[in-house]
């Protein structure tokens, strides 16, 4: 049999040889800004892992190092989107994360348990594939290190002391399970590997009856890992043709748009009260309690986002109202995944957001402008339908507008943008680079409308040549569809 085994001497000297490596690959991976490295750390608790931990403190720079420890969902957790607190904990690019308890703990603790059908769990782990594929994809590294022990538990020797610090951790995720439940546990964690172990994110089991071989063993993956990760070339290239639909012939829906509707203005000022009252009452209704409102306004340059928006929110209670005007991301968050800064923003229960333009720049304007690759853009359309029906599944309901104008309209909105000192900063030069790619913005938006309309998350395609006519119809929308889901 092998011996996972490993004696003081070797372990002194490796420890000291795999310390230096690390630590010079911690800082070249800081100073290069690549995407974060994540370490899951899970397995029975008398694997070690509050050990493991101790150890890469003792080896690493703490300052760039983040631990994570899950428990099942506490208060505001409970009522968020599943994923949501792990979007929320992904460590800035350059550093490394541990994570105890991760992503994987709640829905095999619920399937060990008989709480979990075999087909949910499936379909969750189905989930957490996408999750992470969308992390490799956007440059972060997964580690994923399962701890074996034997059924009997006796491998790893736990003081006081560090029982003490697992607790405080919360690293007794198995402490309810008899040793009678272990072979519940065991066979369902095979399944769960089974399930999520890809070339970009195996499992690896590590044998834990002898700490000095497991620590040894973990600290080689991860500088492995760390290596590979400054090694490689994880830039997007931007030389691809990304001016072409990844699925050929859309349909081009804004050709169809009536552009000339109106409405005048005594039926505008009647019927905006109308349904300014309807929304008040709407989302003070018992039921909105226990739901949210995401309202995701994209339109061409001009086309009047800002007023129908206005119409919406001043008849809402400011204190459980978010407007988030979204602009070019940070330099921090560009060696972050895309979708992380808005999964920081989605709504509360009982609360409205609404993104003033949105995640869907990825397709839009970052696929015009070559901000990001073609890989990067044709592979959004899955990735932001997956979030959107994640967000429908915690009850947030997603309400997704395009105002459309025509390009002469556009022409004349700017023209007066220039000559009125009060809307004058509305205008920017990118503003008329953007009219010189018209036709190009046309494709990516009949793409986008034709790719992520959904059965949840449709999109409401709005004629805005009259602005009158394009707030009502927002509004009434809003109404419309939010007294549909309060039934």
């Amino acid at each position: 049999m092998p011996d996972f085994s490993l004696s003081k001497k070797d372990y002194k000297q490796q420890s000291a040889e795999l310390t230096e490596a690390l630590l010079e690959a911690q800082f070249e991976l800081r100073k290069a800004s690549k995407g974060p490295v994540l370490l899951l750390i899970s397995g029975n608790d008398l694997g070690g892992k509050a050990e493991v931990i101790h150890t890469f403190y003792a080896w690493l720079d703490n300052r760039f190092l983040n631990t994570r420890a899950f428990v099942l969902p506490q208060g505001i957790e409970k009522r968020m989107p599943r994923m949501w607190r792990y979007w929320r904990s992904l460590p800035p690019a350059g550093e490394v994360g541990f994570y105890l308890g991760s992503w994987y703990h709640q829905p095999l603790m619920a399937f060990s348990r008989g709480n979990l059908s075999a087909n949910a769990f499936k379909q969750q782990m189905e989930n957490i594939l996408r999750f992470e594929q969308l992390l490799t994809d956007e440059g972060a590294v997964l580690i994923k290190v399962w701890l074996h022990i034997s059924p009997d538990g006796k491998a790893v020797t736990t003081t006081a002391d560090q029982l003490h610090y697992q607790d405080t951790v919360a690293m007794r995720e198995w402490g309810d399970f008899s040793r009678a439940d272990y072979e519940k546990v065991r066979a369902a964690a095979q399944k769960m590997i089974d399930l999520t172990s890809t070339d970009k994110a195996p499992w690896i089991r590590i044998p834990s009856h002898d700490p000095r071989y497991r620590d040894i063993q973990i600290a080689k993956l991860l500088l492995k890992a760390m290596r590979q990760h400054l090694d490689s070339d994880t830039a997007s290239s931007t030389n691809a043709s990304h001016h072409q639909s990844y699925l050929p012939g859309s349909v081009d829906r804004l050709h169809s748009v009536d552009y000339s509707a109106k409405l005048e203005k005594d039926d505008y000022q009647d019927q905006l009260a109308h349904y300014q009252n309807q929304l008040r009452e709407l989302v003070r209704h018992p039921r909105f309690a226990r739901r949210s409102l995401l309202l995701v306004f994209e339109g061409t340059d001009a086309a009047g986002k800002g007023g129908a928006i206005r119409r919406i929110t001043q008849c809402l209670d400011p204190r459980f109202l978010r407007v988030h005007g979204t602009r070019a991301p940070t330099e921090e968050e560009r060696t972050q995944p895309y979708l992380m800064r808005f999964w920081k923003r989605v709504p509360a229960p009982g609360t409205v957001v609404v993104f003033d333009r949105s995640y869907y720049g990825r397709v839009l304007v970052e696929r015009v402008e070559g901000f990001c690759s073609a890989a990067d853009w044709q592979r959004a359309y899955g990735e932001i339908n997956d979030f959107e029906q994640q967000l429908q599944k915690s009850n947030t309901l997603v309400i997704k507008f395009w105002l459309a104008i025509t390009e002469e309209e556009q022409l004349a909105r700017f023209q007066a943008r220039d000559q009125s000192p009060l809307k004058r900063h509305k205008l920017t030069e990118e503003d008329w680079r953007n009219r010189q790619q018209w036709s190009t913005y046309q494709k990516a938006i009949n793409d986008m409308l034709e790719f992520t309309d959904t059965k949840q998350a449709p999109w409401h395609v709005i004629a805005a040549e009259d602005k009158r006519h394009a707030r009502m119809q927002t509004l009434k929308v809003v109404c419309d569809s939010l007294r549909t889901a309060l039934k």
